[in-house]
């Protein structure tokens, strides 16, 4: 081999363990994934668009999803609750609204559970807000435990 071809292959051997060791180091420096479910809710067409403004006694349908990432199974609630802007959930504290409705299902990592809700508005309000929080039972405290995930949908309850 020349002269000049060990030079080159000696530059692309450098180029090669500085490239690799800077993946390694990257890869390792990143923060860990961070395990948490997912909580999302649907129009009645599966899609982003909510009633925002219904009714008094007219029945709105949405879909709920909750993904389990947490690497083990778990057992989950969902509390749906009607809040006003006084008595929101937030990160730490769940919201002190009564409780509507509740759904709980067991599920193993990366299972998704997709339902359907169907609500009823009988008060009459503006400023609502249809809560749904997820709540998962600890097993080395034997509680039912929040997650601080939670979605709201703002809602105005209107005269027929």
């Amino acid at each position: 081999m020349s002269k000049h071809g060990q030079t080159i292959l000696t530059i692309l051997m450098i180029c090669i363990v500085i490239s690799t060791s800077t993946l390694l180091i990257s890869l390792w420096l990143l923060p860990p994934r961070e395990l948490t479910p997912i909580l999302s809710i649907f129009d009645e067409n599966q899609q982003t668009n909510y009633p925002t403004n219904i009714t008094q006694n007219s029945n709105i349908t949405l879909y709920v999803e909750v993904e389990n990432q947490m690497n083990v199974v778990q057992y989950f609630y969902v509390y749906v609750k009607l809040a006003s802007p006084t008595t929101l959930a937030n990160d730490i504290n769940p919201s002190p609204a009564p409780l509507i409705q509740e759904y709980e299902r067991i599920l193993l990592h990366g299972d998704r559970w997709l339902f359907s809700t169907q609500l009823n508005m009988t008060t009459l309000g503006i400023n609502f807000r249809l809560t749904f929080e997820l709540w998962r039972y600890d097993v080395a405290t034997d509680r039912i435990d929040y997650t601080g995930i939670w979605v709201h949908l703002p809602l105005n309850v209107t005269a027929s």
